[in-house]
C-alpha cells in the first residue's frame, strides 16, 4: 500500500509543480484585471467566461468520462477506437454549435455586456471553447499513459502564453475586455496545434458503432452531473449580476480566487486520484487504501485553509504592476476567503466519494447527488444574495458543496461500501476551527509583525494539538521520525 500511495504521490507531484507554477501564473492575472480593468469590463470578462464554462460541459457530451473507462493500455487498436469516437464526437458538436453562437454574435451579445465591442467579445468567446473542447481527449490520453510531465508542461506553456498575451493587450496596449479574450484565444490556438502529432497518430477511419453505443451510454449520463457541479462552480455570478451589477461581480471574483491555494490542491489531486483509482480498485485492500487517502487529503487542506487563512491579508499589500497586489478597492470582500476555502475542501470530498461510483459504472448516482445540490445553489443564491449581496454567494456556495459531498456518500454507501476514519477527520476540522477563529480573534488590532507571528505560531500549534490528542497512529509517528532522522544526516 506504501508503494501505491507513493505512486499517487508522485504524479500529484508532478501534477502539482506544474499547476501551481501555472495557476500562480494565471493568479497574477487577477491583480492586473483589478488594477486595469473597470469594475464593469471586469465583471462582465467574468460573466461570459462563465457562460464559456458551461458550454464547455455540453461539447465534451461526456466522452471524455467514457475514454477514461473504456482506455485500454495494453490493446493499442482498442485505444485509437476509442480516442477516435471520444475526438470526432467533441469535435463535430463543439464545431457545431461554435458556428452556430457566431452567426448569431450581434443578438447574443446584448444578453451578456453592454459593451460596445460586444458582438467580437462574443465570437471570440464562442472560439475559445472549441479550441478547448479538441484538446480534451489529447490531455486525457497524457493522463491515462502516465505521460504526467508532457501534460504537465504543455499546460504550462499554454498558460505562459495566456499570461504574457493579457500582459501586453492588457498592460501595455491596453485593449481592456478586448485584450483578456485575444489571450486567451492565442493561447488556446497555440495548444491546438501543439496537439496535432498526437491527433493523428491515433485517428482510424472506422467508426466501431457498437463501441460508440457503449461509450455514450456510460458518458451521457455523466454529462448531467458536470453540468451540475459546473453549476455549483459558477452560478453565482450569473445570479448576482442579475440581482446586483457587475462591480458586485468584481467584488465576489477577486475575492473568490484568493482562495486558489486551496483550490490548487484540490484540483492537482484530482488530477491524479482519477487515474489512481482506476487502476487499483481490483486489488483486496483498496477501500482501506482509499479511506486512508481521504484523512490524509483533509489533513492537507487543514493546513491549506490556516495558511490561507492566516497571511492572504499580508499578500493582498504587497506593491504590485498598477499598484498593490490586489486594488485596495476589493479588499473589504476578504471575509469571505475561508468560506471559499471550505467549499473547495468538500469539493474535494465530492471528487474522493465519486471514485466508488466510477469503478462500479454506476454513473447514474453522481447526476442525482450532484443536480440536487446545484438545484440548492441557485435557490440558496436567489435568497440569500439580496440580503447578504456577494457574502450571500459565497455561504450559497459552501452549502451546496456540503449538500453535494453528504448525498453522494449517502449513495455510496448503497453502491460501494465504504469504512472512513471519521474520527480523526472530525478531529482534524475540528481543531483547525478552534486554531483559526482563536487566532483570528487574537490578532484583530495587533500590528502587522505581531500579528504574523502569532499567525505562524498558530500553525504550529495546530500539529501539536492533533499530536495531544492522539491523531497520530504509531506507525506514522515512526514514519514521521524516520523522515526528520533522515533529514538530520
Amino acid at each position: 500500500m506504501k508503494s501505491r500511495i507513493k505512486s499517487l504521490a508522485s504524479d500529484t507531484l508532478i501534477y502539482g509543480v506544474s499547476t501551481i507554477v501555472g495557476r500562480f501564473l494565471t493568479f497574477l492575472l487577477t491583480p492586473i484585471y483589478s488594477n486595469y480593468l473597470s469594475g464593469t469590463e471586469y465583471g462582465d470578462v467574468i460573466y461570459i467566461f462563465s457562460m464559456v464554462a458551461f458550454i464547455n460541459i455540453v461539447y465534451s457530451v461526456g466522452m471524455d468520462s467514457a475514454f477514461f473507462r473504456f482506455y485500454k493500455k495494453d490493446d493499442i487498436n482498442e485505444t485509437k477506437k476509442v480516442f477516435t469516437l471520444s475526438y470526432m464526437s467533441i469535435a463535430f458538436v463543439s464545431g457545431i454549435i461554435s458556428l452556430t453562437i457566431i452567426i448569431l454574435s450581434a443578438r447574443i451579445a446584448p444578453i451578456f455586456t453592454n459593451l460596445k465591442e460586444g458582438p467580437e467579445l462574443i465570437r471570440i468567446a464562442a472560439l475559445i471553447p472549441f479550441l478547448d473542447a479538441i484538446m480534451f481527449i489529447p490531455y486525457a490520453y497524457l493522463r491515462m499513459t502516465r505521460k504526467a510531465m508532457r501534460f504537465a508542461y504543455t499546460k504550462l506553456v499554454l498558460i505562459v502564453i495566456a499570461v504574457v498575451s493579457n500582459a501586453i493587450f492588457v498592460v501595455i496596449m491596453k485593449l481592456g475586455a478586448r485584450g483578456v479574450f485575444y489571450s486567451q484565444f492565442a493561447a488556446n490556438i497555440i495548444g491546438a496545434v501543439i496537439f496535432i502529432p498526437l491527433i493523428i497518430r491515433h485517428i482510424i477511419l472506422k467508426i466501431d458503432w457498437g463501441l460508440m453505443k457503449k461509450m455514450l451510454k456510460f458518458g451521457l449520463p455523466t454529462l448531467p452531473a458536470t453540468l451540475s457541479m459546473m453549476v455549483l462552480q459558477i452560478a453565482d455570478r450569473p445570479i448576482l449580476k442579475l440581482l446586483t451589477n457587475s462591480e458586485s461581480v468584481a467584488m465576489y471574483t477577486v475575492n473568490y480566487r484568493l482562495g486558489i491555494p486551496m483550490m490548487l490542491f484540490v484540483g492537482v489531486f484530482e488530477y491524479a486520484w482519477k487515474p489512481f483509482y482506476l487502476s487499483r480498485y481490483e486489488d483486496k485492500d483498496a477501500k482501506e487504501l482509499y479511506s486512508r487517502v481521504l484523512t490524509y487529503f483533509t489533513l492537507v487542506c487543514a493546513v491549506v485553509f490556516i495558511l490561507t487563512g492566516f497571511f492572504i491579508g499580508f499578500i493582498i499589500r504587497m506593491p504590485f504592476v498598477g499598484g498593490k497586489f490586489i486594488n485596495p478597492v476589493y479588499w473589504s470582500g476578504v471575509g469571505i476567503i475561508p468560506i471559499i476555502l471550505g467549499a473547495y475542501y468538500f469539493n474535494g470530498v465530492y471528487n474522493n466519494f465519486a471514485a466508488g461510483f466510477h469503478i462500479e459504472k454506476k454513473t447514474e448516482y453522481l447526476p442525482i447527488a450532484i443536480g440536487v445540490a446545484a438545484l440548492a445553489n441557485i435557490g440558496l443564491n436567489l435568497i440569500l444574495i439580496p440580503i447578504f449581496s456577494y457574502w450571500g454567494a459565497a455561504f450559497a456556495t459552501l452549502g451546496a458543496y456540503i449538500i453535494s459531498a453528504v448525498l453522494l456518500y449517502i449513495f455510496l454507501r448503497k453502491v460501494y461500501p465504504m469504512t472512513y476514519d471519521w474520527k480523526r477527520i472530525l478531529m482534524i476540522l475540528g481543531t483547525m476551527l478552534v486554531i483559526y477563529f482563536g487566532v483570528d480573534f487574537i490578532t484583530k488590532n495587533l500590528t502587522l509583525f505581531t500579528s504574523f507571528t502569532i499567525r505562524l505560531g498558530g500553525l504550529i500549534l495546530f500539529f501539536v494539538l492533533l499530536w495531544l490528542l492522539g491523531f497520530f497512529t504509531k506507525k506514522e509517528i515512526k514514519q514521521i521520525k524516520l523522515i526528520f532522522s533522515k533529514s538530520d544526516k
